[in-house]
């Protein structure tokens, strides 16, 4: 027999290395030399075609995703490979038949399909088994084991459910273009076939030996020997005599890859993840299916390598898995019991930090820690935002109440002006709450599992004097998908060889409670981790900002008044509406994902978050005017609410309505007794005193001090929240208890000097007792007199009420950025139009119309009433830009140099130089309801309604109003808006709580109702207690009393896994005689059931000492300390003496309050 291998002769490798790199490269790359190099022996054997693979399809309408029972009974029609299918998100199920040639007996046998999209096999007993990822790209994944052992003839039967998009989506060219909706796909393959597994192991081999010859580079002893040993490998392959050659090749391979690491590199903890984006460049019902997809293919490599783990968070996605593929969501249940599937993060979706309030990011670890330990016995200890864009600096204090204490992220990496200074560290928030975080130094949550990404966990990381070790997250994320075999193969062959650092597949908890115990040498970082990118997003979809907004605003207050009319003894007849608020939370929560309420997701999105906002609109008013009407009628009088005026089925269906409904009206069965009453619902801690719009009150009512003239909006539906067509009457709201609903009577009316307008010197001034405006005929600020302290605020020649618009082009990410550049270049725009509105005497206005361009305008009415000294904005914008940003500027005279931000719980200052470049990149920062600017002993505050991106830049305060990017969302802020935005001088510095809660007010203004006389109950909760407030809190000026809701129901997975029941601390004060510790066994059953508690959650807002003394009216039997999960620490004792409950409050704390009721 001849013999045809090859004989081998010495390499002169040392004196042509970058040819032999280039010849390795070549034996790995999938390319022109597939047919000779390692992929010419991937495959042993390939069968297609009918007879071996015949396929039926049936094409879901109208762009549906049936359920697998649907799908499978609807009449299949032949397919085959070829066929083209779509539109984009179209579905469309295959039947496959696989029939086992004889020459496969015996085999291993995979099924090869490739549809272009993204693909789930289902067995016909309706399990999804493995997600397909179709297409050309690196993400592709059209394998699936059909079985270990094929007999021939031997018939296997399943489903393929195709969806039309890709892993990242339907956009053609840039991920963030656009989805290009009619894109069709194409069936590429359907075939079986037999893989040759040393093949596969020699390719796993080279990869990594290849890529460690590049890393490590020629000056390094190792990495020569890596190229050296590729070299030889290339060397003994042939592809005309595979099996031989491998086996000979595959010893060359282990004994490189088996010299070890010594035992003092780096340890990485590695774990697969493939971090879906709960919305982004595909909506929420598709998520629901790239959750399935994922998670099926992850269980199939749990079970095919041992020691692989996998971690996936956000509580939402899992409860969707919950509801719509129950089998699969069992098989995880198992796999996270093994400790195989690691559950984390603890919070309902993987959320933005910036945006939401914060009584929403303590919602998102209440519904997320429960969901965890409900359904898996788990309450995880690391908060996981991998892709958020920046953290508040009340986040660790969040955490650290919530059961957790480590944070992880790595958006940091993607900083543009400053490199963020460390890897591990510990991070102390706003209240000096601490809690150990890393950012995985690999640069990357979605690595591939290369020598680059692995050995640049040692490169990067800038604490290794401190912590030797580091996380590195790989896996295919954002669309899911997750890790693959490739992946998996690479860790294995670099785990623990000579040149790479040592790496283990373990639980994240334990890298993290290693790394506590270094924890005393970590550096330190307070306050926010601001993220110097992606600044944008503070502003983008302003419409879906301010539904938030508002959904926050009617949840609070939601739940305030359905907690007190459950608590009422007077009424018996209401049931807290505890499922429909759960629900009501969790839409406001997901809504509130990193990619959603940012602004940068494609279009479909934000139809689907209007129709979500509407429905959950109308439920919560539902839930409101019940218990309203339960507050003011009672045992005999079962009045219900009605709307003056029926909405249109139109209006009903339009999002911007749903926060415009008229004046609900309590009627009774009974005739009319007279002139209906009016309410305030005041759902803020503070009695308060406001001029109030009511539309569709009669303007005859004893009430109405002013009738408002028609105002003519610039929506196509011809009114919006700012802007109504006929008078609105307005009434005065005086003494409006805080907490409460109080009867309107304007009694006092006369006490208040009138407001005036009036034209002067070629201007236009708006005046009341406490400040004078005065506007110029181009519509801008030309000064501002505070009357009581006789103070010019705006500087000579400077203008305020500055409508100003940018070019808006970023580098990258369109939705996502603004640019600094950007402010080198700007165009006022122009007043087209001014004149008097309203003339008092409580209501004094001006309406400016202001050209932006040829095609966008905004009309802006600017009003000063009598009871307040904040200037208040109220706009209209026509909205038709391309790339451009539209401001409004005010300069002030005023000299700080710093300005304050409220975030969540709190506010933070920041600088209004740009000394450094750490100033510099805080060009454009978050904010909620105010920015304040003040020196010592006086400040100007700004207030807005819905508005999130502010500057404050040496003395000029700039709000950022509208954006208009085409990329992923072409029609991005196109439209119609209404926004306020107000002024609010004050005689002093800052903090000051009093502008604190001007600015909720003015975020949040009184709402009245009204009532028929007859459906009033004497014996009320609210007539009984008219005038008075549930709680007060004295002593504690600076201490807000934020939510009051019901209890959570108590869930206690075990000894160690509690949540809304009882964890006793130990007693902060031994020597307090106002706290107790928790005597478990005196727990009565009305509070190990929480069938009748309440919860109150405070904070601190300016950054005080408070030693508050807590009363009220209700009937409470007992009040404890709880964190944020409700979970009871120690006991408060009443004082006799004064009938309250003495309650120390640290600077920036969060108080979580239990109350049980007798």
């Amino acid at each position: 027999m001849e013999d045809y291998n090859y004989k081998l002769h010495p390499s002169s490798m040392e004196k042509h290395q970058d040819i032999t790199m280039g010849r390795v490269k070549y034996f790995i790359n999938s390319g022109d030399w597939n047919k000779v190099n390692i992929h010419s022996a991937l495959w042993k054997k390939e069968a297609s075609g009918n007879g071996v693979v015949d396929l039926t399809s049936w094409s879901a309408p109208n762009l549906d995703r049936p359920t697998f029972a649907h799908a499978t009974s609807q009449n299949f029609n032949v397919s085959q490979v070829g066929d083209e299918f779509g539109p984009s998100w179209s579905t469309h199920w295959f039947k496959v038949r696989v029939t086992i040639p004889q020459d496969f007996h015996g085999e291993k046998v995979e099924f090869i399909f490739d549809p272009n999209c993204e693909a789930m096999v289902w067995t016909l007993s309706g399990s999804p088994m493995r997600g397909i990822t179709g297409g050309d790209g690196v993400t592709q994944r059209i394998d699936y084991l059909l079985t270990e052992s094929a007999v021939a003839g031997e018939v296997h039967e399943f489903y393929v459910e195709t969806a039309c998009n890709g892993l990242k989506g339907n956009a053609i060219g840039s991920q963030i273009n656009p989805p290009k909706e009619d894109r069709y796909f194409t069936l590429r393959k359907a075939a079986i076939a037999v893989k040759r597994q040393e093949a596969w192991q020699l390719m796993y081999d080279t990869r990594i030996i290849v890529d460690m010859a590049i890393f490590l580079g020629n000056n390094n002893a190792r990495g020569l020997s890596a190229l050296h040993t590729a070299n030889q490998i290339v060397n003994i392959f042939d592809h005309e005599n595979p099996d031989e050659t491998i086996a000979q090749a595959r010893k060359v391979s282990k004994a490189f890859l088996e010299q070890e690491s010594s035992s003092a590199t780096h340890q990485i903890t590695t774990i697969g993840n493939c971090h879906i984006d709960t919305a982004w460049m595909w909506t929420y019902d598709e998520t629901r299916r790239k959750v399935a997809r994922s998670f099926a293919t992850q269980l199939n490599l749990l079970e095919r390598y041992p020691d692989y783990k996998f971690t996936a968070s956000q509580a939402q996605q899992f409860e969707w898995l919950e509801k719509d593929y129950p089998d699969l969501f069992a098989r995880v249940q198992d796999a996270v019991k093994t400790g195989r599937f690691i559950i984390i993060g603890g919070t309902w979706i993987e959320m933005d930090c910036n945006l939401p309030n914060g009584e929403s990011l303590v919602r998102q670890f209440i519904f997320g820690q429960r969901y965890f330990a409900e359904k898996f016995g788990v309450r995880t200890k690391v908060f996981w935002l991998p892709d958020t864009f920046g953290y508040s600096s009340q986040i660790p204090q969040i955490v650290r109440q919530s059961g957790a204490k480590y944070f992880f992220t790595q958006k940091l990496s993607w900083n543009t002006l400053n490199k963020f200074p460390h890897t591990s560290f510990d991070w102390y928030g706003l209240d000096g709450s601490s809690i150990i975080a890393h950012m995985a130094p690999a640069l990357t949550y979605n690595g591939v599992a290369t020598v680059a990404e692995v050995a640049g966990s040692v490169k990067n990381h800038r604490d290794i004097t401190s912590s030797n070790s580091s996380l590195y997250l790989y896996g295919y994320g954002d669309g899911g998908g997750g890790p693959n075999e490739v992946m998996i193969e690479s860790l294995a062959r670099m785990a623990n060889t000579d040149g790479m650092p040592k790496i283990k597949h373990r639980d994240p908890v334990e890298f993290y409670d290693e790394l506590e115990q270094v924890s005393g040498s970590l550096p330190k970082w307070s306050g926010e981790l601001y993220f110097e990118f992606h600044r944008g997003t503070y502003t983008s979809m302003g419409k879906n900002k301010k539904l938030n907004r508002q959904t926050e605003n009617l949840l609070h207050s939601t739940e305030l008044f359905a907690t007190l009319a459950a608590a009422s003894s007077n009424s018996s007849q209401y049931s807290y509406p505890r499922d429909e608020l759960i629900e009501a939370w969790k839409v406001t929560l997901t809504n509130q994902f990193h990619d959603v309420i940012p602004g940068c997701s494609i279009q479909d999105v934000y139809k689907d978050t209007d129709i979500l906002y509407t429905n959950l609109v109308h439920t919560i008013n539902g839930i409101r005017q019940n218990a309203v009407s339960s507050l003011l009628g009672d045992s005999t009088n079962s009045g219900k609410f009605e709307s003056e005026q029926e909405s249109s089925t139109e209006d009903r269906e339009n999002i911007m309505s749903a926060f415009d409904y008229q004046i609900p009206t309590l009627k009774s069965a009974s005739a009319n007794s007279g002139e209906e009453s009016l309410f305030a619902m005041n759902a803020l801690a503070w009695p308060r005193e406001e001029i109030v719009q009511v539309p569709g009150l009669n303007s005859s009512h004893s009430q109405v001090v002013q009738v408002l003239n028609k105002r003519t909006s610039l929506s196509t539906r011809g009114y919006s929240d700012v802007a109504k067509p006929e008078p609105v009457p307005v009434v005065l709201a005086s003494n409006i208890g805080d907490l409460s609903i109080s009867k309107v009577e304007s009694s006092n009316a006369s006490a208040y000097k009138p407001t005036q307008v009036y034209a002067a010197n070629g201007n236009y001034v708006l005046e009341n007792a406490k400040i004078r405006a005065t506007f110029d005929t181009r519509g801008r600020l030309v000064s501002l007199i505070d009357l009581e302290a006789a103070r010019e605020l705006v500087p000579e020649g400077k203008t305020g009420n500055n409508f100003v618009i940018y070019p808006d082009v970023p580098l990258l990410w369109d939705a996502w950025d603004v640019e600094i550049y950007h402010l080198e270049k700007s165009r006022h725009c122009q007043c087209t139009s001014i004149e008097i509105a309203d003339q008092g005497p409580f209501v004094s206005s001006l309406c400016i119309d202001i050209k932006v361009s040829e095609v966008s305008t905004i009309r802006q009415w600017v009003s000063l009433s009598s009871t307040s000294s904040t200037l208040e904005f109220s706009c209209e914008a026509d909205w038709h830009e391309a790339h451009k940003i539209l401001k409004v500027e005010f300069c002030w005279d005023i000299k700080s140099e710093f300005a304050s931000f409220e975030t969540q719980f709190g506010y933070i200052r920041r600088p209004t130089h740009r000394s450094t470049s750490w100033d510099l990149a805080k060009f454009e920062v978050c904010a909620h309801k105010y920015v304040d600017f003040s020196e010592f002993g006086y400040g100007v505050a700004m207030f807005n309604d819905s508005k999130y991106g502010h500057s404050v830049c040496d003395n000029t305060m700039t709000i950022s109003l509208l954006r208009s990017p085409k990329s992923p969302n072409p029609v991005c802020d196109m439209g119609f808006h209404s926004f306020r935005f107000g002024v609010h001088p004050h005689s002093s510095s800052f903090p000051d709580t009093r502008v604190i809660k001007e600015a909720s007010n003015f975020s949040a203004p009184l709402e009245i109702i009204s009532a028929d006389p007859s459906a009033l109950g004497s014996q009320s909760f609210v007539n009984q207690n008219l005038g008075s407030s549930p709680f007060t809190i004295k002593n504690g000026e600076s201490v807000i009393l934020d939510t009051i809701k019901f209890a959570e129901l108590p869930l206690q997975v075990n000894k160690d896994i509690v949540i809304s029941s009882v964890d006793p601390t130990e007693v902060p004060d031994s020597a307090n005689s106002s706290i107790k510790a928790i005597n478990t066994s005196d727990i009565s059953e009305n509070l190990s059931t929480r069938n009748n508690c309440i919860v109150l959650r405070l904070f601190e807002a300016v950054g005080g000492r408070s030693n508050i003394e807590l009363s009220t009216i209700l009937n409470v039997k007992s009040v404890f300390r709880c964190d944020a999960l409700e979970n009871i620490n120690y006991e408060y004792v009443k004082s006799e003496s004064s009938n309250s409950y003495s309650i120390q409050v640290k600077p920036f704390e969060i108080v979580t309050l239990l109350l049980e009721l007798n």
